[in-house]
């Protein structure tokens, strides 16, 4: 199971080298995240109160994530047409493991140092530093995984 290198992932799923088994481990592993994140979202909500900028973050992923998928599903039926789903979650592990990284070390920084610098800026539950990281880091993510069925369907 490829983990960190998406590259060497991308070219398995090309060749199609992912044996039946790592294939169901994706599968329960991606919809696991998948499931983690969705049904986790409801809870956010009733826990903290939604200013507008909750709701642009909101409308703004849902976007996102539907013009993004719908160009990797393009793609992948411009290619061979094959286990779109598969390639979707197999994906999904490892870029959601960066998205993760990239978004600690991004909060980490925003938050010690602007701070210091411009207190008001992070005054409000959801600011503008949360949906900056929010739209970039889910750009990051489309951008990659569109990037990569284009690879797989090369």
């Amino acid at each position: 199971m490829y983990i960190w290198n998406i590259k060497e992932l991308a070219q398995a799923l090309k060749e199609r080298r992912i044996a039946e088994q790592s294939k169901r481990t994706y599968f329960i592993v991606g919809i696991a995240l998948l499931a983690i994140g969705v049904l986790t979202y409801p809870f956010l909500l009733v826990t903290e109160r939604a200013n507008t900028l909750d709701i642009i973050d909101m409308m703004i992923y849902r976007m996102l994530n539907l013009i993004g998928l719908c160009a990797a599903y393009m793609i992948n039926q411009s290619g061979d047409r094959q286990d779109f789903w598969l390639r979707c979650f197999s994906l999904f592990i490892p870029l959601t493991l960066r998205v993760i990284l990239i978004v600690f070390v991004l909060k980490l920084v925003g938050y010690a140092i602007p701070p210091s610098i411009f207190p008001p800026l992070l005054s409000d539950e959801t600011n503008w530093f949360d949906l900056f990281v929010s739209i970039g880091t889910d750009l990051y993510f489309i951008g990659m995984m569109v990037k990569y069925f284009k690879v797989i369907n090369r």
